[in-house]
């Protein structure tokens, strides 16, 4: 259901607003423009949206960079700079002069005047040597850091490029425009961020109630605090904070319900055994090893004993029951056991890349990283390995636990990456056009994109709309083909219209270009000569309170360029749209007649017959 349009939030304006909001305040368009203005920023290009970046250019220094209108109110309600050049100029200034800033605010006025083998030549010290190395970046270390990032240099705003630096970058990928510190620059555009949602080797966890899980905190559960409704209704990752009652020392406390299913405790106790813990490290701290005999059994030191204190944090040679040689502190191998028989009963345990990620393993090189192998390596591991792209072909080294790292790219020369549309869901990506600015490889399926992407239906390739990536991937199909919510006489019109035509499209997405940017689903389209025509069946049932819905989605369709056919059944009131382009036709429910309904339509727009007999009069 369409609502409708939300009023400018300035309590003297009664525009529309430029886009629609649920609590928070909404602005039109000239309201928008006098706020931008009120934060030092000119527009370069029409308003995009409330979330989209907005290309504008800052009245005082001139630089221009993308930002968010949420940016803009956010710094006019702080009274801080809206241009990031402004605020980073600013900021710099009162750093450099802070105490203790001297040395680089001195290097700073020195590298304005000569060259870094200059100054060294001159001030050949440590720290000069050191601030250099650190501080300072040539044009090659620059471009190399950008390039990996993904990024080019549009300005450099500094005439020192020190690690405070401030230039003007732009994203390959989205085009962005950014003002950033050198500092900032080594994660990249927000754009290519690829973030895990959740742990690779955690196992999922469905939703359990506490009662149902058999976890040992149920045992701890005050039945007499707490609501007798609650013990069935919470999870066991709850974080609602609940009674409990200690079965060891009876004492009542509160604590969530995700501490306590995860490792039930008393707080009561838990400082008990942590004072008993304090006296045992006082007595172990007087107590040679030779007097426990846990430990003299499994002595294997050179030092005496007799001499050697339980509590002593020095490494000691020992010699389990299996053979193991550990090197570890006597008070923690008396409380841990052995660290190697520790490590063989979790080996079993471990989560090799083969079987945690499977879309890493599969780049594993065949031949260049000796006896290792997915099936053998941890998924976190920290050793550097190579790797190819299919992609390309390209061949890189990096570490195992990096790849599932930062951006997470599958390919760092083609830049498509990890947990992808194409890998995650194939069947979905073969629908994705070609015509999009990015591959399927490119974007998560659930991601959220600075442009709505096209789709071809894998029925019907003649099918193409656009839509968002997450109403697809949550199972959103072809408008056209989908039955669903198409009445059977809507359904006989379009049938009729295919008849009478040759062509017809049903359940069709139109986009109109804004603002404010909206869509509509048109029941029937036909192209008649060129023109598009929309043919709208509006139902009693459905339609009886929309009449101001209808009048605007005509007005809309009508300004976008389509010829607009409504048919209005029973009594619904006519709608007040007065264009040459707009046709109402009054049908029955009780006896619709498609048929003769789109023949009338046809005689309206005077389309020749298929058979070629001469056309009707001018429209």
């Amino acid at each position: 259901m369409v609502r409708a349009a939300q009023e400018c939030s300035t309590s003297t304006c009664s525009n529309p607003a430029a886009f629609s909001t649920r609590t928070k305040p909404a602005w039109c368009l000239d309201c928008i423009g006098e706020l931008v203005d009120q934060a030092g920023l000119r527009a370069d290009e029409p308003f995009p949206g409330l979330r989209a970046w907005w290309l504008t250019t800052c009245s005082t220094c001139g630089v221009q960079a993308h930002y968010r209108l949420e940016h803009v109110l956010n710094k006019i309600r702080s009274g801080e700079k809206a241009c990031r050049a402004c605020f980073l100029f600013h900021w710099r200034a009162r750093q450099l002069d802070a105490p203790g800033e001297g040395v680089e605010r001195a290097m700073c006025t020195l590298l304005e005047k000569y060259t870094p083998e200059q100054i060294l030549e001159a001030a050949p010290t440590d720290e000069v040597r050191d601030f250099l190395a650190s501080e300072w970046w040539s044009k090659e270390r620059l471009a190399a850091r950008l390039d990996t990032n993904n990024l080019d240099l549009v300005k450099l705003l500094d005439q020192v490029t020190t690690f405070d630096a401030v230039l003007v970058t732009k994203c390959r990928a989205c085009g962005r425009l950014s003002v950033e510190r050198i500092s900032d620059t080594g994660w990249g555009c927000t754009c290519s961020r690829n973030t895990r949602s959740s742990h690779p080797a955690a196992p999922a966890v469905a939703k359990t109630f506490l009662n149902e899980s058999g976890s040992p905190a149920v045992r701890w559960w005050d039945y007499e605090r707490n609501d007798e409704t609650t013990l069935r209704a919470v999870t066991v990752r709850a974080t609602r904070n609940c009674h409990w009652v200690c079965p060891r020392c009876s004492h009542r406390f509160t604590a969530k319900v995700s501490e306590m299913t995860k490792t039930p405790w008393c707080p009561q106790c838990a400082k008990r055994d942590q004072d008993e813990w304090q006296e045992t490290l006082a007595r172990w701290k007087i107590t040679p090893v030779a007097e426990v005999p846990q430990l003299l059994d499994m002595w294997a030191d050179d030092a005496s004993p007799s001499t050697v204190m339980v509590g002593d944090s020095t490494l000691r040679r020992f010699r389990c029951n299996m053979g193991h040689h550990p090197r570890i502190a006597p008070a923690r191998l008396l409380d841990m056991g052995c660290p190697h028989c520790r490590g063989k009963k979790t080996a079993s345990d471990k989560k090799w890349l083969a079987d945690t990620l499977p879309e890493i393993a599969a780049q594993w090189h065949p031949t260049l990283n000796g006896k290792l192998a997915p099936q053998n390596v941890v998924w976190d591991s920290k050793r550097t390995v190579w790797w190819t792209a299919e992609c390309c072909g390209h061949q890189w080294q990096e570490s195992v636990r990096d790849r599932d790292k930062y951006q997470r790219l599958r390919c760092p020369s083609c830049r498509t990456i990890l947990g992808s549309l194409a890998w995650e869901n194939p069947e979905l990506a073969g629908t994705w056009s070609p015509a999009n600015p990015v591959s399927a490889w490119h974007v998560r399926p659930h991601a959220a994109l600075s442009f709505t992407p096209e789709w071809i239906c894998a029925g019907n390739p003649a099918h193409t709309w656009q839509m968002s990536l997450a109403s697809r991937s949550t199972g959103a199909g072809c408008p056209e083909c989908r039955e669903a919510g198409k009445s059977r006489v809507e359904l006989s019109h379009y049938q009729a219209a295919v008849d009478a035509f040759g062509q017809a499209r049903s359940g069709a997405i139109v986009r109109l270009d804004g603002p404010p940017a909206r869509s509509w689903t048109a029941d029937i389209i036909v192209e008649v000569d060129g023109q598009p025509v929309v043919i709208e069946y509006d139902g009693s049932y459905w339609h009886t309170d929309k009449v101001e819905i209808d009048e605007r989605k005509s007005h809309d369709l009508l300004a976008a360029g389509y010829l607009v056919v409504r048919l209005r059944e029973d009594d619904l009131p006519s709608l007040s749209v007065d264009h040459p382009g707009y046709r109402e036709l009054r049908v029955l429910s009780s006896a619709p007649r498609p048929t003769q309904v789109i023949e009338e339509i046809r005689t309206w727009l005077a389309v020749p017959l298929p058979d070629g007999d001469a056309p009707g009069p001018d429209r």
